[in-house]
Parts: structure tokens; C-alpha cells; sequence
């Protein structure tokens, strides 16, 4: 799998970042925006053409802005790209979310209608909670936390691929894993 988050360019940006030098954050932007974006744009859903541009230019931005501000949470440069996708991933359930409670239209005599928009929304609601405990765990386990998030963020991501991509051993890569839904689990049971 070739990406930008492997590049050795990319891990020395993230570095600069960390020291607080805006160009590194204009080359870090440009360098992963495209792929962001696609990424990002999976996740939308089916808009208009022109909304969905627009709507994936904030998330980015909005992305980028909070991963300026929370850096210092980051431990791992090499976490960098796991750590943007599930900012971004947030911010689009949190749209979701939103969308959903602002719906009218529901007629209060059609309980099948009310019914599907209550599951919308507690599936909503659940992904928002279940992607602000990975964002809280990053810090302390940004490993087990990278190897969740590439595993169920990036598009036909394997094992593998994180095998070759972060030159971890297969038991490593499974092991890291099996820690990092374990913790999650704890932290949404808490």
C-alpha cells in the first residue's frame, strides 16, 4: 500500500508541525488534502456534487484546525494519518448527528418513519461517542489506537498492509488490535 502516511517526507513534516511552523502545516495540508478528501468524501453519503465539495472542504479544514490545536496529544508521528481520519470521521458523524436532529417533516402519526429516524440517530450518536473514545485513547496508546483506525478507516485495508506499511510482525499487528478494542470497550463500559 502505497500512501502518504508511510513517507519518511511526511513523518518530518508532522515533526516541523510539532515545532509550530505554519509552513509545515501548509505543506502538511497539501501534501495529504487529496487523499483526505477522498476519504473524507466516502464517508458523506449521496449529496449534490457542489454540497459535497463544500461540505468536504470544511471537514478538512476543521480537521486540520483541531489536529493544529491537540498535536501536542500526539506521541507518534507515524500516527499522523490514523489520527486525521478519525478527526475526520468525527466531525462527519457529528454532522450526521446534527442533520438528523434538525430533520422536519416527520409526520407524529407515522411511528414506522419516527421509528427508523430514532435508529438513525442512536446509531448517530453511537458512532460520535464511540470515535471520541478513540480520539481520548490516542494519546496514551497511539500503537493499538493507529492500527484500529487504519484497519476500519482506510478503504481495503488488511493486515497486511500495516505489516508492510509500519514494519510490524503479523502477532504484532493482531495483538495491537485485540489491545485496542479491548480498551475501547473498558472506556465505553466506564
Amino acid at each position: 500500500m502505497a500512501s502518504t502516511w508511510d513517507s519518511r517526507a511526511t513523518l518530518e513534516l508532522v515533526f516541523e508541525a510539532r515545532n509550530a511552523r505554519p509552513e509545515a502545516w501548509a505543506a502538511l495540508y497539501r501534501r495529504c488534502a487529496d487523499d483526505m478528501a477522498r476519504f473524507c468524501r466516502r464517508f458523506l453519503g449521496p449529496t449534490d456534487r457542489l454540497r459535497r465539495h463544500c461540505e468536504t472542504e470544511d471537514i478538512l479544514q476543521e480537521a486540520f484546525l483541531t489536529a493544529m490545536e491537540n498535536i501536542s496529544c500526539l506521541r507518534n508521528d507515524a500516527s499522523f494519518y490514523a489520527w486525521i481520519r478519525t478527526i475526520i470521521r468525527r466531525r462527519i458523524s457529528l454532522r450526521r448527528r446534527d442533520t438528523l436532529r434538525d430533520r422536519e417533516g416527520y409526520d407524529g402519526d407515522n411511528r414506522a418513519a419516527l421509528d427508523s429516524f430514532e435508529t438513525e440517530l442512536a446509531l448517530s450518536d453511537e458512532a460520535v461517542r464511540v470515535l471520541d473514545v478513540i480520539l481520548e485513547l490516542f494519546p496514551q496508546h497511539p500503537e493499538e489506537m493507529a492500527v484500529f483506525s487504519y484497519l476500519n478507516f482506510e478503504d481495503n485495508c488488511r493486515p497486511e498492509d500495516i505489516e508492510r506499511t509500519l514494519g510490524l510482525s503479523r502477532r504484532t499487528v493482531y495483538r495491537r488490535l485485540d489491545e485496542a478494542v479491548r480498551l475501547i470497550r473498558q472506556r465505553l463500559d466506564d
